[in-house]
């Protein structure tokens, strides 16, 4: 899931700090902590969504264009007040903090580097102008919004920054929920996601079917040669892919951990993926049931060239995305849209927001 901003209101008191983040500069170095976050508490996740886009880059745009003009805003009008030490002591605290700061942990400093000033049930276009950890509620879809307590456990919820500290939002019920610790059950479209750092495995969503939070030292456990489950875990020790070898008339995949091939050598459908940064393995689903199970290494797709297969982790060259809606039937590859730009769906807008046919703030109220 994407990561929303991490900053909320608190008092400020101002602490000194000799290298104090410029207001214009928030939204990379914040991309940098939580990236830094990411990698160290999920490095076999980050490998797989970053190794073909660079993580400082997308957060930074998406920062940017999701929340920034508009905090920009409120600095500058005085609801909201900006301190830039305390931003970096957030920024530092976020870069060390690893799996808990994903969790919707923010630290101290981070609510106190940008502090509201309106009170509960005052007006307010984003979270950052509310005093303390209140947030800007604009679920009644009008303009201004009103600034509110945080949700607590099983109250309704659009992101993880509408929760009480600590707190994520469900995907499944749209409700603040506590994420599931190790050994508990995940997913199946009821039960929650996992804590950051842990991987959900066994899980049906389709049926419903919880699986069951692991570590990763659990999860990729097995070595060449050795049978892996690609679809449901566990997987294979890092350097190494579950690359599937046959699919049986039932559906099911048997797969084996093997290490990765080489650019333009023999590859199948693994994960990560069987072939090295800037290549995939170029088989799709018919040719998967067809029993065609391996191909070459090829380049990944570029800009309006046809997307990669579906059944590919990476179906695009590096920082695109594949546009799966605008011609659904003709999926391309696409640079992000800027905001104002017109889009058919939310994943291909930095600020990851489409309203109305165009990228939007993530705020509604936004300016």
């Amino acid at each position: 899931g994407m990561i929303t901003l991490a900053f909320a209101g608190c008092g400020g008191s101002n602490t000194t700090n000799s290298n104090p983040i410029p207001l214009d500069q928030i939204p990379a170095e914040l991309a940098k902590s939580f990236c830094a976050a990411e990698q160290a508490c999920n490095p076999f996740f980050y490998a797989v969504a970053f190794e073909n886009t660079d993580c400082v880059t997308q957060f930074t745009k998406q920062f940017q264009e999701a929340s920034y003009n508009d905090i920009q805003v409120a600095v500058t009008g005085g609801t909201t007040k900006y301190d830039g030490n305390l931003a970096r002591t957030c920024a530092d605290a976020i870069g060390a903090g690893s799996c808990s700061v994903l969790d919707n942990n923010t630290p101290d400093s981070c609510q106190q580097a940008l502090s509201g000033t309106v009170a509960t049930g005052g007006d307010c276009s984003i979270d950052q102008e509310c005093q303390g950890l209140a947030r800007c509620d604009t679920s009644a879809g009008t303009c201004p919004g009103k600034c509110a307590p945080r949700a607590s456990a099983g109250v309704a919820c659009g992101n993880d920054s509408d929760c009480d500290l600590g707190l994520v939002c469900s995907p499944a019920t749209s409700r603040c929920v506590a994420p599931a610790a190790e050994g508990a059950q995940c997913k199946g479209t009821v039960a929650g996601n996992c804590s950051a750092g842990l991987i959900c495995v066994g899980n049906d969503d389709a049926n419903k079917k919880p699986g069951t939070c692991m570590t990763a030292a659990e999860t990729l456990a097995k070595h060449a040669g050795e049978t892996c489950d690609l679809q449901n875990g566990p997987w294979c020790a890092s350097g190494l892919s579950c690359v599937v070898q046959s699919l049986d008339a039932g559906g099911m995949l048997t797969s084996q951990c093997q290490s990765v091939a080489s650019a333009g050598a023999q590859c199948g459908i693994g994960i990560p993926s069987d072939c090295p940064a800037g290549q995939y393995c170029p088989i799709d689903l018919p040719e998967l049931v067809a029993k065609t199970y391996t191909a070459n290494c090829s380049a990944l797709p570029l800009e309006n060239e046809a997307c990669g297969p579906a059944i590919a982790l990476q179906r695009c060259a590096a920082n695109l995305v594949c546009d799966t809606t605008t011609t659904p039937a003709k999926p391309i590859c696409v640079t992000p849209h800027e905001l104002g730009d017109t889009c058919s769906d939310s994943s291909l807008c930095y600020s990851q927001n489409c309203v109305s046919g165009a990228c939007a703030p993530a705020s509604p109220c936004a300016k």
